[in-house]
């Protein structure tokens, strides 16, 4: 996935800010989750296997820390 299209998912994410919507990325080793907190304002990148939450301030730091989680997800699946 482009840092583009991940741009695309977070903004639309941030148009549906009153709805709960979460992503989920999955790899062999991690699951993660990706939401919005409208009372946070924020957005939320969650390990689901070990519970820890980041939290990001703006679309930019959020789909970088994304691109990175998604790129090591496709290399495992290459490797």
């Amino acid at each position: 996935m482009t840092l583009i299209k991940i741009k695309e998912t977070l903004e639309t994410l941030l148009q549906y800010e009153d709805s709960e919507i979460t992503h989920t990325i999955c790899s062999e080793n991690n699951t993660f989750s990706l939401s919005y907190s409208k009372e946070l304002k924020n957005f939320q990148v969650k390990n689901i296997a070990t519970g820890y939450i980041e939290y990001f301030p703006d679309v930019k730091t959020t789909s970088i820390a994304l691109y990175r989680i998604i790129s090591t997800v496709e290399k495992e699946f290459t490797e």
